[in-house]
């Protein structure tokens, strides 16, 4: 009987310690994305300020411009980082998905597919953003009318509302996954 509850005891801990050790995998791998995020997040503001100071002592008429190609850098730079991102967190994802026995084939691909979509719908919204950002901000550098205080107030006027668009478009996101992830829930079949 000893022999038995301690070969129960030993399988429990060992099952166990098996699941955290797989829920830590996710949590160290969100962890390190996070602070890639950080660091280039960190890495390109001090690149704007060194932007921003080298503008100073810029002609008026190639500021602009300048400004235009720095943006436009950014943006690719900026996309380039999310791409390299959504390839490392849909690696893991697939990964994951492969090791897991309570979805079926079908669900796994449903799932890969979903957040593929949710990914072109993040980058198609970011794409329309900037490309409103880049017409804007030309408006507003070539109209003459518009003193420099009265630009600084239309650019954070328009910087305002974009940020509430993007907190509504991440909280729709949010719902979706929110709402994908009960659906997928209440379909597993336990193995």
């Amino acid at each position: 009987m000893k022999k038995i509850v301690g070969f129960i005891a030993v399988f429990f801990v060992l099952t166990t310690s098996a699941v955290y050790a797989e829920r830590g995998e996710g949590k160290e791998f969100r962890g390190g994305q996070k602070d890639k995020r950080k660091e280039f997040w960190s890495t390109q503001r001090g690149e704007n300020k060194e932007f921003r100071h080298g503008l100073k002592d810029m002609p008026e008429d190639q500021r602009a411009s300048a400004i235009t190609q720095h943006r436009e850098s950014q943006f690719a730079e900026n996309k380039a980082f999310r791409e390299k991102m959504h390839g490392e967190n849909m690696a893991f994802l697939k990964d994951k998905l492969a090791k897991n026995q309570n979805l079926t084939d079908a669900q796994k691909t449903d799932l890969v597919s979903f957040m593929e979509n949710q990914y072109q719908e993040n980058i198609s919204f970011r794409d329309q953003q900037h490309k409103e950002n880049m017409e804007f901000f030309q408006n507003i550098a070539n109209d003459a009318s518009m003193t420099q205080e009265q630009k600084k107030q239309a650019l954070k006027d328009h910087l305002a509302e974009q940020k509430s668009e993007n907190k509504a478009h991440r909280q729709e996101q949010h719902t979706e996954n929110k709402d994908y992830k009960n659906t997928l829930k209440t379909s597993v079949q336990p193995q």
